[in-house]
């Protein structure tokens, strides 16, 4: 990026020499020098100091295909044993960030990753199940027991009844509440708040900061530190990643703010809502289950969508096992649903939790809601 006061352009490049380089940065200054004067310019940063996180590992960088390819070995037996169909993915990538500007600053990461996913149907098509799991360390990704959970989801899931739509408690496993929270999170901007936007905004102006805004066993904050997480040092920007507390047992601690605006209202930029926290209780799904009389149990969402960004509604679909669950056991599959649902009215009706584990980049626990609003069936597996 080249600034020129307040004109400022940013060129990209895929070659690395020094005269390619040389070339991208004239790119951006030709640009810089015709574009507009940019009306939320902010001063280019001063050296930062950053978090000590080091998100690399070489196994991860050096994993071979032959490894990857055992992962994916322990999906597909098993499925060819029962008759069942299996397809998915298992990666690794590694790679460095570098920010750096003519007032001195400079940062500087290198950064590993490993994902494996698998659904498993039923050669009839009548049931689907789905397993995941990734880390920083390629060690750590449990590839056999994202398997098992697969096979298992696509044999039970089989042959489903029919529930009607309607509002029923619910249980959401880690990754349905990963999929539906990460929206959620999207909306902890404080400019979209004050300017009466979102659902933080307060009527007649301003925010919901100090406000009671989920139940008191909800709190939701970032930490890119946390060892199961490991984040990013530092934004697109250079701006540093920061441990942060948006939600403390249900009051609205603080809203996100870049630096455009932290200026425009006084306050300090916070670093962006990343490596979300929500922290769980103890015990398992299992346990979830089987305290529950009666439940939807959703293993996760897809195609979520904003309604109405005001009061956070949402609209998606269940997908790769969905059951009923009453007197403490799953009973059977039921079809699929589309769900209209906020995820602030979900984190104001939640009645239990289990404890947090690893979902991508985020830790979240299971979670049990007295209501949950299914508006329709869907024929989709």
């Amino acid at each position: 990026m080249a600034y020129f006061g307040k004109q400022h352009a940013t060129a990209r490049g895929t070659e690395f020499t020094d005269d390619a380089l040389q070339r991208i940065v004239q790119t951006a200054e030709e640009a810089a020098r015709f574009a507009p004067e940019d009306p939320e310019y902010v001063p280019e940063l001063q050296p930062q100091t950053y978090l000590p996180i080091n998100p690399y590992f070489s196994s991860t960088a050096a994993a071979t295909p032959q490894l990857r390819a055992k992962g994916v070995q322990s999906s597909i037996e098993p499925s060819i044993n029962k008759d069942l169909l299996s397809a998915g993915f298992f990666s690794n990538r590694h790679g460095f960030s570098a920010v750096g500007n003519n007032h001195k600053l400079f940062g500087y990461y290198q950064s590993s990753n490993a994902s494996f996913s698998v659904t498993t149907r039923t050669q009839d098509g009548s049931g689907s199940g789905w397993g995941s799991d990734s880390a920083r360390n390629i060690d750590q990704v449990d590839y056999q027991a994202a398997s098992r959970r697969a096979l298992e989801k696509a044999e039970a899931s089989s042959h489903s009844k029919t529930l009607e739509p309607g509002t029923y408690p619910v249980i959401l496993e880690p990754q349905a509440v990963a999929d539906f929270m990460r929206m959620g999170s999207y909306a902890l901007n404080a400019r979209s708040a004050d300017e009466g936007r979102s659902f933080f905004s307060k009527a007649g102006g301003g925010n919901k900061t100090g406000e009671k805004v989920a139940g008191d066993n909800v709190t939701m904050r970032s930490d890119p530190t946390h060892p199961e997480l490991l984040g990013s040092p530092f934004g697109g920007d250079g701006q540093p990643a920061k441990k942060n507390t948006w939600v403390k047992n249900g009051v609205l601690r603080q809203l996100f703010y870049d630096r455009y605006w932290a200026e425009k209202q006084g306050k300090e930029p916070t670093g962006y809502p990343s490596s979300i926290i929500i922290e769980g209780d103890k015990g398992t799904l299992d346990d979830l289950i089987s305290n529950t009389d009666r439940a939807v149990l959703v293993t996760r969402f897809w195609y979520i969508r904003f309604v109405d960004p005001q009061s956070l509604l949402l609209t998606g679909l269940t997908r790769d096992g969905t059951f009923w669950v009453e007197n403490g056991r799953i009973q059977h599959a039921i079809k699929n649903f589309r769900f209209n649902e906020s995820p602030m009215a979900v984190l104001n009706k939640i009645t239990d939790m289990s404890e947090s584990v690893r979902v991508g980049g985020s830790m979240v626990p299971a979670i049990r809601a007295s209501e949950f609003t299914f508006s329709s069936l869907s024929d989709a597996v």
